[in-house]
């Protein structure tokens, strides 16, 4: 008897087209999916009020997770479906890489305006309490060529050292922000203390907080003008509290789908958004010209950002190029340090730091009148 263990079955043309339309039918079902699960995260992170922990978390989460399906959506549709369906996905990858990873091609720009001698120059960076040393943090300063600079989370320690870095200049330091400016300093206004209430936003207790932000006339070629220095409270205080034992404990223990500690999560939010709404009720109070820099701790797709500043310009989306990460330094995924200008100002240039005196990037803009 002769043996068939090595018999090929060929299957027929029956089989060929059931699997033929398995495949398109599979290609078909990822370049619908693919998309619609985009929207909806979009849609998520974009609208969240800060209730549901699962935003909030994604908010501050690489997003480069979101171009991960898109090798296979990609090479199914190419391979499976047809041409049509192939090129919608790529301008869905598109649509991904500036409406979620928030890439800017720098159409904004103006080069010769940012050659104007009367610009304002502006540097706008959290030094991480100078923990790798004053230095490196000057040089990076200074390479931009700026002259007017904001420095978040500063102390007394190294005031001394920051005013002798910028000796010649006009400057202040105050709770933990310091100015450097070529222009006269006006005024300098600390904002009225925050108060919480208890259990507003999960709280469990009453709290008094700081404005977390600084506010400054200066005296410009383009006259007085408002500048707000600002570095909101962190994260990730919320957001370790929400990883309670580690993620695969809270898995087991079913925590994971509301939350081990969803209340201090929900409080940090809320003492976020207060501190922004503060801040935005102060720069739309001027009646001068405004600029805003510093560590906003907000994503680009958060509503509290847009709800609060969204009639003010962001210096990036207006003439910065890629995605402007800033944060972490090492392997930068998140743009939560900012510049934003109010009416009669626009950004023509805008930059990111490229050294490591920090464990944040700082961000520069060239700043013109804007004419209207």
């Amino acid at each position: 008897m002769k043996s068939i263990s090595n018999t090929r079955v060929i299957p027929g043309p029956d089989g060929q087209q059931r699997a033929a339309r398995w495949r398109r039918g599979f290609a078909v079902a990822v370049g619908i999916a693919y998309p619609l699960a985009l929207l909806t995260a979009w849609a998520l992170l974009r609208f969240s009020d800060g209730s549901w922990w699962l935003p909030v978390v994604g908010l501050y989460a690489p997003p480069v997770g979101f171009l991960l399906p898109a090798p296979i959506v990609l090479a199914a549709t190419w391979r499976w479906a047809s041409r049509r369906w192939f090129v919608s996905q790529i301008a869905v990858l598109m649509l991904a890489l500036f409406a979620l990873l928030g890439l800017q091609l720098g159409l904004g720009r103006d080069g010769r305006a940012a050659q104007d001698e009367g610009a304002i120059r502006i540097v706008s960076y959290n030094i991480d309490l100078g923990a790798r040393g004053v230095p490196g943090i000057v040089a990076q300063v200074t390479k931009l060529r700026p002259n007017l600079v904001l420095l978040q989370e500063t102390h007394d320690g190294v005031a001394a050292a920051l005013r002798e870095a910028f000796a010649g200049w006009h400057t202040n330091q105050r709770d933990q922000f310091f100015i450097a400016s070529r222009f006269p300093i006006l005024e300098v206004r600390e904002p009225p203390t925050l108060h919480y209430q208890a259990g507003v936003g999960g709280g469990t207790k009453d709290g008094d907080g700081r404005g977390h932000f600084m506010a400054y006339t200066i005296d410009t070629g383009h006259g007085p003008i408002d500048v707000f220095s600002v570095h909101t409270i962190s994260p990730r205080e919320g957001l370790e509290d929400m990883r309670g034992s580690g993620f695969l404990h809270e898995l087991r223990h079913g925590h994971i789908l509301i939350g081990p500690d969803n209340g201090a999560l929900r409080f940090n939010v809320y003492r976020r958004g207060r501190q922004v709404e503060a801040l935005a009720a102060a720069a739309r109070a001027s009646s001068r010209p405004v600029i805003i820099g510093g560590d906003f701790n907000l994503p680009a797709l958060s509503r509290v950002m847009h709800d609060n500043l969204g009639e003010f310009d962001d210096a990036f989306t207006q003439a910065g190029r890629g995605f402007g990460y800033t944060y972490p330094t090492k392997l930068p995924f998140l743009r939560i340090d900012r510049i934003f200008t109010g009416h009669g100002l626009r950004a023509v240039e805008f930059a990111i730091g490229d050294t490591q005196a920090s464990d944040h990037l700082c961000v520069s803009a060239v700043i013109a009148a804007s004419g209207r």
